[in-house]
């Protein structure tokens, strides 16, 4: 894992140079603090990417 910073308000997981989850929304949703992709989701989609790997 490695953190890089970008612009304000910008929010990937990338994994293996592929993204794989993003920020979202409006841009006024991003400004409340909304928009992050569910947790669950970015952790099933790295698991399943490990798994087509093995």
């Amino acid at each position: 894992m490695k953190r890089q910073f970008g612009s304000l308000g910008q929010f990937d997981v990338i994994v293996d140079g592929k993204v794989i989850a993003s920020r979202g929304g409006s841009m006024l949703k991003k400004i409340l603090g909304g928009g992050f992709p569910d947790p669950e989701e970015v952790i099933a989609k790295i698991e399943d990417l490990q798994k087509q790997k093995a």
